[in-house]
């Protein structure tokens, strides 16, 4: 896997897309900075004929994120997008700035803006869908969302249009994903790379022990991702590999718990930077004479598993050395159990003996022909966790000290004024037992730990974008009143909250 010194025999045998991604990793490898966050490098080009804007907000009461008590009386300097000073109000003169307008904003609370660790904009590209998410997401304190894996040519014209202020929209960084080929019979891949064919397009990858995983992850990074998302069908030791490639091309790597074959062990042994849904921890549970005949095609389903068994302890001890930040998505356990508890209740719909049947190869044709058949050991098999189980899960990861990042995969209720993530930090708070300290931190600066970005967004210090979210009410003093938001910057763009609105939802498209 090394290749170094080789380039004339590589690109000898080499395709031409090989060759091309093993000369532009070359080329780029020259480059002081991480490629790995491409959307990160520096700021964008200013207008030369701009003048520079400088803002003083005055005698706010600063949480920054860090883990630090509240700060009182302090002032914060936001010039050109980015925090150039924060400090005792007292001790920062006006003097030092002459050309800054100065905010009264005695009274008001600032936080980190918020970042949003697991959403889906693109699975089914909606142009239409995705500003209207995008827009709730920004009037409400989030400054930064992480979509883990959809269709990158509809994400990346929404992250140009977030960046140069097209759209009232949050910062947006997105995955590209890997699995194993018989993850690809999943229908969303097809909803994904719709017009192409899941598996073989640079955001849709398939990976086995064959791949080269240079090229992979080259034309991954290519598509301008943030971050490389493993999946399913990946077994320890390919993980190992493709964590490593990744980290020597400077991508983070954002895993699912489970990825089956590999379990959380192994995934958290890996060194990946984040490990997404806290119920897929309990995989770890799972007997081995059951993971043997999962492996062998002869089982698949969940499993009930024994929550206390200590190989759980110790996947949260790896986590917590390696410095693994864990995406718990509480809120998509909870709507899932919500949607069918309303299924059961008003029994909507006919009647399953009255639907007409429709072959499953038919639901998923395509121009590019039927899927393949699935595959049993594809899911294999999971460890059974209900929602309740999930908090509980997440308290001990928390007690454990693994950081926890604050992400949804899941919508608010139909017809709410916030973001699901105020959802997800409620559960931190009421059902985890969370001060409010730490769920401030699982919405910022863990979050940015989670993307890789964490010298340049998710807390309130001198050099980093202007992120900020401004209260009226104490957020150290209870959950709801982070919901008292005032205003967002978003580096250094203001977003007025009394300017929201909702909207009528658009219709999905067919």
């Amino acid at each position: 896997m090394s290749g170094t010194g080789t380039g004339g025999r590589l690109a000898a045998k080499a395709s031409p897309a090989a060759t091309a991604a093993l000369v532009a990793t070359a080329a780029l490898s020259t480059l002081s900075a991480p490629l790995g966050g491409q959307s990160r490098s520096g700021d964008p080009p200013r207008n030369p004929n701009a003048e520079s804007e400088t803002t003083i907000y005055e005698g706010v009461s600063v949480l920054d994120g860090t883990g630090a008590p509240l700060l009182p009386d302090m002032s914060i300097v936001v010039r050109d997008g980015r925090i150039a000073a924060v400090a005792p109000t007292v001790e920062l003169s006006a003097e030092d700035w002459p050309e800054a307008e100065t905010e009264d904003a005695r009274g008001l609370y600032v936080i980190p803006g918020l970042i949003e660790s697991h959403t889906h904009l693109a699975t089914r590209a909606d142009r239409a869908a995705a500003e209207f998410e995008l827009n709730r997401f920004i009037y409400g304190g989030v400054t930064t969302v992480r979509d883990m894996a959809g269709d990158v040519r509809a994400l990346a014209e929404l992250q140009r249009a977030a960046l140069v202020g097209e759209i009232p929209a949050p910062d947006i960084h997105y995955a590209a994903l890997v699995a194993g080929e018989s993850f690809f019979v999943d229908p969303r891949t097809r909803s994904s790379s719709m017009g192409e064919v899941p598996g073989r397009v640079p955001w849709l990858q398939i990976v086995d022990d064959e791949t080269d995983l240079v090229e992979t992850i080259a034309l991954a990074r290519g598509t301008w991702a943030t971050g490389l998302k493993t999946y399913a069908s990946i077994d320890g030791s390919l993980l190992v590999r493709i964590a490593a490639e990744a980290r020597h091309q400077g991508i983070p790597v954002w895993s699912h718990t489970h990825v089956g074959p590999a379990l959380p062990m192994d995934v958290a042994g890996a060194g990946v930077t984040s490990m997404s849904h806290v119920c897929s921890l309990a995989s770890a549970a799972i007997p081995d004479d059951v993971m043997a005949e999962a492996l062998a095609g002869r089982r698949s389903g969940m499993v009930d598993v024994d929550l206390d068994d200590p190989r759980i302890d110790a996947v949260l001890e790896e986590m917590r050395r390696q410095g693994t930040v864990l995406d718990a998505t509480l809120k998509v356990g909870f709507f899932r159990e919500e949607r069918m508890a309303a299924l059961a209740r008003d029994s909507l719909g006919p009647p399953p003996a009255q639907r007409p049947e429709v072959p499953r190869d038919a639901q998923r044709e395509g121009p590019e022909g039927p899927p393949p058949p699935p595959d049993p050991r594809r899911r294999g098999v999971r460890a059974q966790c209900s929602p309740e189980q999930g908090v509980d899960l997440t308290r001990r990861a928390w007690r454990a000290g693994v950081p926890i990042a604050a992400g949804t995969d899941a919508p608010p209720a139909p017809g709410s004024e916030w973001p699901a993530l105020y959802d997800e930090l409620q559960y931190f708070s009421e059902r985890v037992g969370m001060p409010m300290v730490d769920v401030i931190r699982a919405a910022t600066s863990n979050g940015a730990l989670a993307l890789g970005l964490a010298e340049e967004i998710g807390t309130v210090e001198e050099g980093k974008y202007a992120n900020l979210v401004f209260l009226e009410d104490d957020p150290t003093a209870g959950v709801e009143n982070l919901k008292s938001v005032l205003f967002t910057l978003k580096r250094g763009r203001r977003f007025d909250r009394e300017d929201f609105e909702l909207g009528t939802p658009p219709a999905r498209r067919p």
